[in-house]
């Protein structure tokens, strides 16, 4: 399958970037991509554009060509089940463009409510996740993951 399944939103298609970052100005948090092995990368813009008319939708699409893997990041203040839910959603609509992908999630926060670490979506989320040979990854302020 091509790593480029829509034919928008993208900031750039199947660049073997060394370092892919996504920020967000309003809560000042940043998830950052180091492709150490130089993976070819395709990374989307859901939110506004991908995704225009849903209330839940994560903020980008990151896709891993080389090894058919998809994360969708959400950046975020501090409430994670709004979080959950965006990517929850986002993967409803986008993953069956490309089924065989293992699906990662990533939330940054700039802060966590304890509360919050036990609820039964993060628990649901999580379950998927495993189902789809992936895993929920959650951070404060900045995420960095090498590859």
């Amino acid at each position: 399958m091509a790593c480029k399944p829509y034919e928008n939103c993208f900031e750039f298609v199947e660049q073997k970037n060394k370092i892919v970052s996504c920020s967000d100005r309003k809560s000042k948090t940043k998830y950052i991509y180091e492709n150490d092995s130089f993976d070819s990368l395709t990374k989307y813009r859901v939110d506004g554009c991908l995704i225009n008319d849903e209330d839940f939708k994560c903020d980008y699409l990151l896709l891993n060509c080389t090894k058919e893997v998809s994360y969708f990041v959400e950046l975020k203040g501090s409430d994670l089940i709004k979080a959950i839910e965006q990517i929850d959603r986002s993967i409803d609509i986008l993953h069956k463009d490309f089924e065989e992908y293992a699906v990662e999630a990533r939330i940054v926060l700039t802060r966590v409510n304890t509360t919050d670490l036990k609820s039964t979506k993060l628990i649901k989320l999580e379950g998927r996740l495993k189902k789809l040979n992936g895993k929920l990854i959650k951070q404060t302020r900045q995420l960095i993951e090498r590859n």
